[in-house]
């Protein structure tokens, strides 16, 4: 059953990317609350950072991150946790430093909107294939 529904899971976000629903699961929509800002600038920073890897206080444009949140939950381990939010800080933050680094932020928002789709399903069919992998090795 657990199995199940973390393929039910799998099928619902990647039919998401593959544009047949809208349905977007809850997250927040805010980015930088101006609470956050407001109680100083160490300590505002350290807190919205905290909130923001993991997961508590982000915009995601995505279902994706829950496909691994549920597999976690329902048929991972606490590597498999600490995994999977290395994998998700790491692509949150290839995503800010490929644009900071890119030299041309205006070249690199055009590209992005070009190639968002591909990369969507590319990123979902991954994800769905580590997972697979992962399931069949319990």
């Amino acid at each position: 059953m657990r199995i199940g529904l973390v393929v039910a899971t799998a099928l619902f976000v990647l039919a998401g990317e593959c544009r047949l629903h809208r349905v977007t699961l809850p997250h927040r929509r805010a980015q930088v609350p101006s609470a956050v800002i407001g109680i100083g600038e160490q300590a505002g920073a350290l807190q919205f950072g905290f909130e923001m890897g993991t997961g508590v206080r982000t915009h995601m444009p995505s279902n994706l991150p829950y496909l691994p949140l549920v597999t976690v939950l329902l048929v991972g381990n606490w590597a498999a946790a600490l995994l999977a939010g290395l994998g998700f800080g790491l692509g949150r933050a290839a995503m800010a430093l490929g644009r900071h680094y890119s030299g041309d932020t205006t070249w690199w928002d055009r590209q992005w909107q070009h190639h968002e789709h591909a990369l969507r399903i590319t990123l979902t069919l991954t994800c769905c294939g580590v997972l697979a992998a992962r399931i069949l090795l319990i």
